[in-house]
């Protein structure tokens, strides 16, 4: 049985605006004159048409649909689950605070490891969630979330959350299926699972699959900003159980996800052939990256996403290399929790590889 906040537990919250579709659906018939909407009027010589087409201008004119059904049935086809166990919001941010106002309630103890992508922590002092971080688990170069570790202090806490990024950010280090299933499993069951999927695409090896289907009380994370070139319109989505995903409709921004942002997620979802090649290409940058580093001497951890993470011995060393290149104009990531401070990370991209980033990674400031 699902557990949500406290004031979610036993009220249905109805949205007062539910959009053309859900209403088209209600009918059984098509909208064709949208005069209750207080939209604007429809202006040939709108400076939008002229600048980005008429097709946008219109767009923009309208409300969007706030479900966004069309994105919701591409979603599942893409990952064999129904329409109704999946959600779209402004993505992957958007989602994890959505996840959060649905379970918690303030004070509630909530699981992280510490240094992984900051954002959880962010959104969950905002809903006033007592955070506990759980230290990566390091092996040589190689840094990892500990499964076991973070299983033992939620229930130990009775946690409503579990948040684990996997591949992780910042480190790269991704778990295999049957891990994520031995973590759900040794989770208390009122526990939700946020599992943060935003760099699954880059897993593209056979064993690297992730778990098919809807996990019990686990909320997925996906974004199109990675393996779709959309970060900027802001689209991501989250697959759960029906129950789990109707409650998070009740308390979602309805008119969050603009029409524009759901035709381009739907244009890039309908060309399969675009996000195998752009993950394609990212990939044989990683590699590329990473043994260019190598060559300067280097020690990049495992990644199974588009970055490269390098620990340095310390965080002094990084914050100088970081500084030099910002002041060449080039902008690294040096993430600020103090477990991860010694590391950069470094997208794979063609500039990342010039004789003059390599030589300041290399610590060659001169």
């Amino acid at each position: 049985m699902t557990r949500f906040a406290r004031h979610l537990e036993h009220h249905t919250i109805v949205n007062p605006f539910p959009g053309i579709v859900k209403l088209e659906t209600a009918l059984g018939h098509r909208i064709k004159t949208r005069i209750g909407s207080n939209e604007s009027l429809p202006d040939p010589v709108s400076p939008l048409a002229g600048e980005l087409g008429k097709a946008l201008a219109e767009m923009a004119r309208l409300y969007p649909d706030p479900y966004a059904h069309a994105l919701r049935e591409r979603a599942a086809r893409l990952n064999g689950v129904s329409p109704t166990e999946v959600l779209f919001d402004t993505g992957a941010d958007s989602l994890i605070l959505l996840a959060l106002r649905l379970t918690c309630n303030p004070g509630d103890a909530v699981v992280t490891t510490a240094g992984s992508y900051p954002s959880f922590r962010y959104f969950a002092e905002g809903v006033g969630a007592r955070v506990l971080e759980v230290p990566y688990c390091q092996r040589g170069q190689h840094m990892r979330p500990d499964l076991a570790r973070l299983a033992e202090v939620a229930r130990a806490e009775h946690a409503s959350v579990l948040y684990l990024a996997n591949p992780d950010n910042p480190t790269g280090h991704y778990w295999q299926a049957e891990d994520i299933l031995t973590l759900r499993a040794a989770l208390p069951p009122h526990t939700l699972l946020l599992l943060d999927e935003a760099y699954v695409d880059f897993c593209t090896e056979g064993a690297d699959a992730p778990p098919a289907g809807i996990l019990p009380h686990t909320l997925r994370l996906r974004t199109l900003s990675k393996a779709y070139a959309l970060a900027g319109l802001r689209v991501g989505y989250a697959i759960a159980s029906a129950d789990i995903i109707a409650k998070a409709d009740q308390i979602r921004p309805q008119y969050a996800l603009s029409s524009i942002a759901q035709a381009a997620a739907q244009i890039v979802l309908d060309d399969p052939d675009y996000s195998r090649k752009l993950v394609a290409q990212t990939i044989t940058l990683r590699h590329h990256l990473s043994h260019a580093l190598y060559d300067q001497g280097l020690t990049p951890l495992p990644s199974h996403t588009n970055f490269v993470c390098v620990a340095y011995p310390d965080a002094l060393q990084a914050e100088a290399i970081q500084r030099h290149l910002l002041q060449c104009g080039i902008a690294i990531h040096r993430p600020q929790h103090p477990a991860v401070r010694h590391m950069l990370r470094i997208t794979a991209h063609p500039q990342a590889t010039s004789a003059r980033v390599l030589a300041a990674l290399a610590g060659q400031l001169d």
